[in-house]
């Protein structure tokens, strides 16, 4: 991807009410690493397991120097009607404390996966 690339962004609903929810410095650090997703002039570590979860195909983002706080996102291919080159999809933001992020992360596309229709 160039740096003149951009991508369509996509949420889970509930990763909306997580950014409201972050502290106000780590919501506007979390906004300006969005808009750099967006823009392909960042991207996270690819993510492997995590606790007892599998979150391949997710990456993650440092939200504080302490690296406390993290968004969860896959990077997903364009959709059928997109002029887009792909999509990034937020998962999760929170605290890395305990997991917490990755585990809302992995329990959330465990639901959409339970919600896509049979092929």
């Amino acid at each position: 991807m160039t740096a003149a690339a951009l991508l369509d962004f996509n949420a889970h609903p509930a990763a909306l009410t997580d950014l409201d929810r972050l502290p106000g410095d780590v919501r506007e650090a979390a906004v300006h690493h969005l808009r750099r997703l967006v823009r392909c002039q960042q991207r996270g570590p690819v993510l492997g397991r995590r606790g007892l979860w599998d979150l391949t195909g997710c990456r993650r983002v440092y939200l504080d120097r302490d690296r406390c706080w993290r968004l969860v996102y896959q990077e997903r291919p364009p959709r059928p009607a997109s002029r887009c080159g792909g999509e990034i999809y937020l998962l999760a933001a929170g605290p890395r404390s305990g997991h917490q992020v990755y585990n809302t992360a992995a329990r959330r596309l465990q639901l959409l996966a339970a919600a896509r229709p049979a092929s």
